[in-house]
C-alpha cells in the first residue's frame, strides 16, 4: 500500500513529500546541519575499526553484540556501535535493532536499564 503524501515538516513549507523526511530543499539543509561523517563519529578511525571487525567476522563466523550479548553471524547486517555517552569510544558490533533502539532512546532522553 502506498504511503500517504505528507507536507514538509519545516515550518512554513507547503511542499508535499513522499518517502522522505523533508522536501528536497529542506532535506539538504537538515543533512548539512547533521555535520560531516567525521563530525558525526564515522571518520577514518571508525572505518578502520569496522574493517577489523569485518575480518573478525570472516575468521570467527560469529561475534556477540556488545549491547545484548546475543550472537551476530557472519553475513547478517550489523552496526559498529559507539559508546552511549562518548562517541569517540567505539564499543563493537551490535545488531541494527540494538543500535537504533539505543539511538532512539537517547534522542528522547530515556534511560537504558539493564
Amino acid at each position: 500500500m502506498p504511503r500517504a503524501r505528507r507536507i514538509c515538516p519545516k515550518p512554513g513549507c507547503p511542499r508535499p513529500i513522499e518517502g522522505r523526511a523533508y522536501c528536497s530543499e529542506h532535506e539538504r539543509e537538515a543533512d548539512r546541519a547533521r555535520g560531516t561523517k567525521t563530525q558525526r563519529g564515522y571518520g577514518t578511525d571508525f572505518q578502520r575499526k569496522r574493517r577489523v571487525f569485518e575480518r573478525a567476522f570472516q575468521e570467527l563466523g560469529t561475534i556477540n553484540c556488545w549491547r545484548c550479548q546475543h550472537p551476530i553471524h557472519n553475513g547478517e547486517p550489523w552496526h559498529l556501535g559507539h559508546d552511549d555517552h562518548n562517541r569517540d569510544i567505539i564499543r563493537g558490533p551490535e545488531h541494527p535493532t540494538c543500535n537504533l533502539t539505543a539511538a532512539g532512546q537517547a534522542a528522547h532522553r530515556y534511560e537504558r536499564t539493564l
